[in-house]
């Protein structure tokens, strides 16, 4: 079973700028990745917004798709009203992505909910009448940072309209612990998956790096063979945040990993489970 290839366009942005749109896509098309996204974290990205299933079309990918952050406790104004404009009429994907902040809440504080249920019940409405699902994205140092925030939002509405994308890295990042039971609990609402590399690290901006598949302490083999004895087949995104460097050698090197362990989880299906004993 292979898995849907989305080249994250994270993994396009450096200190020294960022590949235009329409490189990207070429750069994903040539590797032999099915999709890509749109992160809609600056002006430039908001503006590459109306040419996205244009470009991606003529490079033969689909729009995996595209990424908002909101916070949910702001008035509900320009922010609010510009995320869910574009809920309610983006036409390139059917997929929007919600990293959940709350400037006045703790981080995965429940008590501030009722301002995630505000917004929600908006974007929900806007959603369903665009044919656009929504997943919950779970962010390290956002308000909604781990997997078990977004499945107590989820798990107001249906499963249908509102569901979850598990982001490795901020797993690993926020928590790390207990993967197969936290994969097990998103699992009913699990949208979309990405992946990456990643080791520990102190003085970084993050806990934890973020390098290309295959390389790193984080076990990728284990999380996909997790994933495929649960059932899910979609969309696996490789997540490259602030790799640098050349884009198409890393996206090139986390393709092969994954191809490799699909390889060897259709041989060796019994090589997924650890046991609880720890370095």
């Amino acid at each position: 079973m292979a898995h849907k290839l989305v080249g994250m366009d994270v993994g396009f942005y450096s200190r020294g700028g960022a590949y235009p749109l329409n490189t990207r896509f070429e750069i994903l098309a040539e590797l032999g990745y099915d999709a890509a996204n749109l992160t809609l974290w600056s002006e430039p990205a908001w503006a590459d917004l109306p040419a996205l299933g244009e470009t991606a079309g003529k490079h033969g990918l689909d729009v995996a798709s595209i990424y908002l952050t909101v916070d949910v406790a702001a008035p509900d104004g320009s922010e609010w009203n510009r995320a869910l404009d574009t809920i309610g009429s983006v036409e390139a994907t059917h997929t929007v992505e919600l990293a959940l902040l709350n400037e006045h809440a703790t981080r995965s504080d429940p008590a501030a909910d009722g301002d995630a249920h505000r917004f929600l019940d908006a974007a929900l409405a806007r959603a369903r009448s665009n044919d656009v699902r929504l997943l919950l994205y779970p962010h390290t140092f956002a308000w909604m940072e781990r997997p078990s925030d977004a499945v107590r939002l989820a798990s107001s509405y249906g499963a249908a309209d509102l569901g979850i994308t598990f982001a490795a890295f901020h797993w690993y990042a926020a928590d790390g612990n207990d993967l197969p039971g936290t994969l097990e609990s998103v699992a009913p609402y699990l949208g979309m998956v990405n992946t990456n590399g990643s080791r520990p690290q102190s003085g970084g901006y993050f806990p934890a790096t973020i390098e290309p598949i295959g390389d790193g302490e984080f076990d990728n083999f284990h999380l996909l063979g997790l994933l495929r004895e649960l059932g899910y087949g979609g969309p696996l995104g490789v997540q490259s945040y602030g790799v640098g460097g050349d884009p198409y050698v890393h996206f090139g090197r986390s393709r092969d990993a994954v191809r490799d362990i699909e390889s060897r989880l259709d041989r060796h299906p019994g090589w997924v489970h650890l046991r609880d004993d720890h370095i």
